[in-house]
């Protein structure tokens, strides 16, 4: 299951980085028939296409780091974690128009496995997307806050697709429960989110409606300060 996360995350980075190589590589024929391939011009659009490979490249040494098994639990800290689980995302969403903004109202670490944590901040982040791409017509936008409250270390993911239906709600979390069309989810993403967080990091995670789309919140205990 995390491997099919994976694959389909990388599937959603590479999209639009491999429509751009093919744009570059369907001109520049154009280029030269026209007699407009000059050196600087073919310089400049290979130096735009490795830019590009070397973007892709690096992609996949993220996922790598990023899905790796974790043997050992670990302190990190929660804005670091969710900020390189945006970043794997980050180009689906901007070819999308989505906005999305990382709100800071305090920065606490946590104990657990950083790369666990970013395949649930990830699979949240992806459905949010796949919600978003079907709507048309208004801004499409996707918030995190990070905060620390009554020592729980919490991550609030807010969208505003529109929300969740009143007959899905109840088995979100449920194995093999989709809300999308055939062949589209596997149903298994957010059982496995709530495993990974409630039987492997002693947390919790939730979901509900709020205002004009969904709202996810994870929560972690926190780690005391060495003063305190």
């Amino acid at each position: 299951a995390a491997m099919g996360e994976m694959l389909n995350s990388i599937a959603h980075q590479w999209r639009q980085p491999l429509n751009n190589i093919a744009i570059y590589v369907q001109t520049l024929p154009l280029a030269q028939e026209s007699g407009e391939l000059t050196e600087e011009l073919l310089r400049d659009d290979v130096a735009k296409i490795m830019e590009i490979i070397q973007y892709m490249s690096k992609t996949i040494d993220d996922f790598r780091t990023f899905f790796r098994h974790e043997k050992q639990k670990q302190h990190f800290c929660l804005q670091e974690t969710v900020e390189k689980a945006v970043s794997l995302v980050s180009a689906r969403m901007e070819h999308l128009g989505i906005t999305w903004q990382i709100e800071v109202q305090r920065a606490p670490r946590t104990f657990g496995y950083a790369s666990e944590y970013c395949q649930v901040v990830l699979n949240i982040l992806n459905n949010a997307i796949d919600v978003l791409e079907t709507r048309e017509g208004c801004e499409r936008r996707i918030v995190l806050t990070i905060d620390e409250q009554d020592g729980a270390a919490l991550l609030t993911v807010r969208d505003n697709g529109g929300g969740i239906s009143p007959a899905a709600l109840p088995h979100l979390f449920e194995p093999y429960y989709t809300t999308k069309g055939p062949g589209e989810g596997s149903g298994i993403g957010l059982y496995m989110a709530k495993a990974i967080i409630e039987k492997h990091m002693a947390g919790s995670i939730t979901a509900r409606n709020h205002g004009d789309g969904a709202e996810f919140v994870i929560t972690l205990p926190a780690l005391k300060p060495p003063h305190a």
